[in-house]
Formats: structure tokens, C-alpha cells, sequence
């Protein structure tokens, strides 16, 4: 997959292990997007493209890269299902509906 990097695309593209190239939108609030690409990548889900430096031929060689190496795909795979967090809300309800029944 290819997209921009806010972190609700991040953790839909988690959810449904896809590996993915993100090229974070350049002057989003508090460079946020870049934030949430490179702990993406650090976990080995996606390949990170900055924008000033996207040009066609450097964004077709990184698809022919990842195209040659079926097992960094896999891998990639792997790692943006370890990064989901499918069951997110209802931990966090869970933890909603504990702190009122403390009280």
C-alpha cells in the first residue's frame, strides 16, 4: 500500500498486514506524520519515502525493490500485524468502564 502517514491510515494498514510505502505529509501539525512513519518503520512495516524526495524514478525503484525480495514483503507483513491493535477499543472501554465502577 501507499499512503500519507496520520496515524488512523498507519493502524488500518496494521490491521490488515499489508507491507507499505508511507510518504509523511510535509508540514502536518507538530511534523506528526513523519513521527508516526518512522516508528512504523523502525518496527519493520513499511518502507518511509519523504515527499521532497519523491520522484518517479526513486519511487518506482523502491517498488522494484521490494518486488526482487519477497522476503522482506513477508517480514514487512509480519510486522504491521504485530503493530495492529485490533482489540484497542475494547481495552480501552474496559478501562473507561473500571475507573467508574471504582468510584
Amino acid at each position: 500500500m501507499v499512503s500519507r502517514s496520520g496515524s488512523g491510515s498507519i493502524f488500518e494498514i496494521a490491521a490488515c498486514g499489508k507491507p507499505s510505502i508511507l510518504i509523511p505529509l510535509p508540514g502536518s501539525a507538530g511534523d506528526h506524520q513523519s513521527k508516526n512513519a518512522y516508528v512504523y518503520s523502525d518496527a519493520g512495516a513499511c518502507v518511509v519515502l519523504e515527499q521532497q524526495n519523491l520522484t518517479p524514478h526513486f519511487f518506482m525503484e523502491e517498488i522494484q525493490l521490494l518486488l526482487l525480495h519477497a522476503e522482506k514483503v513477508e517480514q514487512m507483513k509480519q510486522s504491521a500485524l504485530a503493530f495492529a491493535k485490533p482489540l484497542a477499543a475494547r481495552a480501552i472501554a474496559r478501562e473507561i468502564l473500571e475507573y467508574f465502577m471504582l468510584d
